[in-house]
């Protein structure tokens, strides 16, 4: 997704250049750009990230914010399950074709995905522990993310927020008491403890997937491809992939084409041997970060920063 424009010569370099085994900015073909998280950006948030691929100006970047509320449970809602709500949005500002009403069928795309991949068995978060009484109340995660800035590989950069969001999400203790009428009838009723520091964290956040997406160009692929990459791409497909290694969503991008079902093989089994290196870096470096925003409690700072490098 990209409005940039190349000339005849510079696409024809870029196609050329990744069919011989190197990039314009140097990376190989499955290397993937510099990497920048942060996380405990939205003070009122219950848990909050935001991610960059790519150097400041020149990347992609998102910010993901994760607000929880008690939702009453209605008739025809599963009587034991929590639930969570996606909305994305790409700021006019990250992107010439976001102006207007050009964003909204990406937006549309980019909610879709993320629901696919958080709602359900695959993403990892049990959802009954978000429940607080069956057939009566849960909680509802609402996740809202915004994109700033585009400079290719959207998808990868809101997977990866929203993911490190998540990690940092915390919940306010809930007391469930059961209180009886005067029929004798047993009653189940709760309060949420108005205590900021009195939080539990979201369960099974540690098992949400990472996504990797691969843009075909001439007639192989790439990893995180550049704005100019995204330009003469011919094919795109993210693949998330989860801490065990088990595929649990595939998208093709946009108005884009299909691979070829001789690359989606390969495609596939690539992606489980990226993923496993990246959510071992991203959960080393997401370990430090947290340790480095306890040590730094005491000193006025809206989150704690911390770089990957891949």
């Amino acid at each position: 997704m990209t409005s940039l424009i190349l000339s005849p010569a510079e696409q024809d370099y870029i196609i050329r250049g990744v069919e011989s085994g190197f990039r314009a900015d140097g990376r190989g073909s499955l290397d993937r750009r510099e990497v920048s998280l942060r996380t405990g950006m939205i003070s009122q948030a219950n848990g909050s990230a935001r991610c960059r691929i790519g150097n400041l100006g020149v990347g992609t970047d998102v910010l993901v914010g994760v607000k929880a509320e008690v939702n009453s449970w209605t008739p025809g809602e599963p009587e034991d399950l929590g639930s969570i709500v996606c909305n994305v949005e790409c700021s006019p500002s990250a992107a010439q074709e976001f102006e207007g009403r050009g964003a909204e069928e990406i937006n549309v795309e980019l909610t879709q995905l993320l629901d696919r991949i958080l709602n359900g068995p695959q993403s990892g978060l049990d959802l009954k522990k978000l429940c607080i009484i069956p057939k009566q109340a849960y909680w509802v995660l609402h996740i809202d993310a915004l994109v700033l800035d585009v400079k290719g590989s959207i998808v990868d950069t809101l997977v990866w927020a929203t993911r490190a969001a998540l990690m940092s999400t915390s919940l306010p203790r809930v007391v469930v008491e059961t209180i009886g009428d005067e029929m004798g009838n047993m009653q189940a009723e709760f309060d949420v403890v108005d205590d900021p520091e009195d939080l539990t964290p979201l369960e099974g956040a540690e098992n949400l997937p990472i996504s990797v997406t691969f843009s075909q160009i001439g007639k192989r692929y790439v990893v995180d491809a550049s704005e100019q990459e995204e330009a003469v791409t011919q094919a795109k497909l993210t693949v998330a992939v989860s801490p065990v290694m088990e595929i649990c969503a595939i998208q093709k991008g946009g108005m884009f084409r299909g691979f070829p079902p001789s690359l989606l093989a390969e495609i596939l089994e690539t992606a489980q041997r990226i993923a496993r290196e990246e959510l071992t870096r991203f959960d080393v470096h997401y370990a430090q970060a947290k340790s480095h925003l306890s040590s730094q409690a005491d000193e006025p700072s809206t989150g704690s920063t911390f770089l990957v490098q891949f």
